[in-house]
C-alpha cells in the first residue's frame, strides 16, 4: 500500500496506490490538467519561486518506502513497510549512467525532467536500516544516489513520464543478507523503530514477505467453534474457569541473549504447527525477520538457519500455550473498550466472592458455640474456613457486634 496526498504541504492522506505497478500507470497516462502543470513546471528554472509553488502546493505525491497509519504522514506513524525502496538521483537520467533492470522494477523521469526516481524490490527493510539499505543498494547497482533524499517520511511528487519503466518479475534485495546479522543489531532506543515492533506484534503483519494464503498465529477460531456464547447486557461471554485453549505462535519483544535460541526456536514450531503446509522459504524469512527484529542481539545466520530446519523437518504436536475466558458481542471494540469490560466483570466477580467469604465467616458466628469452642479469635476462624489472614482481620475489625462474646 502507497500512499497519496494531495501536495507536499499537506500530508493527510488522501489515497493509496496497491503497488508500484499503479503508480507506473498513473504517471504514463495522469489526467490531462496533471499534464499540464508539470509540462508547465519543467520549462520553469528549477528553484525558481513558480517551480516550487508548483512542486509544493499543486502535485500530489506518495511515500514509497513505507505506509502509515492515522490518516497522516510522519515519522510516528510509520506502519509498515511497502516491499519497495526509493532510490533518487538527481541530474541525470537513464541516458547518462546503465539501469540494471535485473533489480530496478520502476523507474521514471522527476518533476524537473532532468532527474530519476528509481524502485526496488526488498524484503526486510525498517525504519532503523533504510538508510544503510539505500547506500548497500545504490553501491551495488551503480546509481549515483542523493544521499539527502533519504528520510522515513520522504516525499516522491507524482510527475509525468509516458516511458516509464515497469517490470514486477525481478530479483528481491533481502535485508538479512545485505546486513550481516552481527552488524545488524535494532536500535531499540529508537523511536521509529519502536513503533514499527509494536505495529508487528499488534497487526501480526509480516515485513515485506508475500506469500500464497494468510499466516495463521493462532487457531482461536477453531478451537471455540464449539462455544455457544450467552452475552450480558454488556455484550460479554464469561467462560469463567473453563477457558478456551488455543495455540498461539508469538513473538515477544526485546528477547535477551540468555532466551534468544529457545524464544526464536518455540516460536518457529508453533508457526509450523499451525501452518502445516507453510514452505521452508516463507518459514526462513519469518523467522530471520523475528531473529532481526525481535531479539536485542540477533543469533548468527548459521544458529538461525539450525532452528528454521529442525523445526522444519521434526514436526510434533504441542502443548496449548494460551486460554481465552472472555468473548464480545461487538468485534469493533478497541482493547481499551474490552478491558474496561472484562474489569467490570472481574470486580463483579470480586465482589461476589468478598460477600461469600463474609457470609461463611457470618454463618461460622451464628454457630459458634463458646462452650465447646472457647474465645472467638482471628486464627480459629482462619484454622475452620481457610480463609487468608486479612480477609479474616478486616472482618473482625469491621464487624466487632457480630463477634460472639464468650468472655
Amino acid at each position: 500500500m502507497i500512499n497519496r496526498i494531495s501536495h507536499c504541504t499537506n500530508r493527510t492522506i488522501t489515497g493509496s496506490f496497491q503497488n508500484i505497478g499503479e503508480v507506473i500507470e498513473f504517471i504514463r497516462n495522469p489526467p490531462p490538467e496533471h499534464i499540464e502543470l508539470v509540462e508547465n513546471a519543467r520549462s520553469l528554472k528549477k528553484g525558481s519561486s513558480e517551480y516550487q509553488n508548483t512542486k509544493k502546493y499543486k502535485l500530489p505525491a506518495i511515500t514509497i518506502n513505507f505506509s502509515f497509519s492515522n490518516g497522516y504522514i510522519i515519522g510516528k506513524n510509520v506502519s509498515k513497510p511497502t516491499g519497495y525502496l526509493y532510490i533518487d538521483v538527481d541530474d541525470m537520467t537513464e541516458k547518462d549512467f546503465k539501469i540494471n533492470t535485473a533489480y530496478v522494477c520502476a523507474y521514471w523521469r522527476s518533476l524537473s525532467n532532468k532527474g530519476l526516481t528509481l524502485v526496488v524490490k526488498v524484503d526486510g527493510l525498517t525504519p532503523d536500516n533504510f538508510k544503510i539499505v539505500t547506500q548497500k543498494i545504490a553501491k551495488l547497482l551503480n546509481i549515483p544516489y542523493d544521499p539527502q533524499a533519504v528520510s522515513v517520511e520522504r516525499l516522491t511528487v507524482l510527475s509525468y513520464d509516458p516511458n516509464a519503466y515497469y517490470n514486477d518479475h525481478v530479483e528481491v534485495f533481502s535485508v538479512v543478507e545485505l546486513i550481516p546479522s552481527q552488524n545488524s543489531a535494532v536500535k531499540h532506543s529508537s523511536m521509529g523503530t519502536q513503533i514499527f515492533r509494536d505495529t508487528i506484534i499488534k497487526d501480526n503483519s509480516l515485513i515485506s514477505i508475500h506469500c500464497d494464503g494468510k499466516i495463521r498465529y493462532n487457531n482461536l477460531d477453531e478451537a471455540a467453534q464449539g462455544l455457544n456464547p450467552e452475552y450480558n447486557d454488556q455484550g460479554v461471554h464469561d467462560c469463567g474457569e473453563n477457558k478456551v485453549k488455543y495455540h498461539s505462535a508469538f513473538m515477544p519483544k526485546r528477547v535477551k541473549e540468555g532466551n534468544r535460541e529457545k524464544t526464536l526456536n518455540l516460536y518457529a514450531k508453533r508457526l509450523i504447527y499451525l501452518n502445516p503446509d507453510l514452505s521452508i522459504e516463507t518459514l526462513s524469512k519469518l523467522i530471520h525477520t523475528a531473529n532481526m527484529l525481535n531479539l536485542l542481539v540477533p543469533l548468527e545466520n548459521k544458529e538461525v538457519r539450525e532452528i528454521i530446519d529442525k523445526a522444519f523437518n521434526a514436526r510434533k504436536a504441542l502443548r496449548t500455550n494460551k486460554t481465552k475466558r472472555f468473548f464480545f458481542q461487538d468485534v469493533t471494540l478497541t482493547p481499551v473498550e474490552k478491558s474496561r469490560k472484562c474489569l467490570d466483570v472481574l470486580n463483579q466477580e470480586k465482589r461476589e466472592k468478598t460477600l461469600e467469604k463474609k457470609n461463611q465467616i457470618s454463618e461460622l458466628f451464628c454457630n459458634w458455640d463458646c462452650h465447646t469452642g472457647g474465645k472467638v479469635t482471628p486464627k480459629k476462624v482462619m484454622d475452620l474456613t481457610g480463609l487468608k489472614k486479612t480477609m479474616v482481620y478486616n472482618y473482625f475489625r469491621d464487624n466487632k457486634n457480630n463477634v460472639p462474646n464468650c468472655g
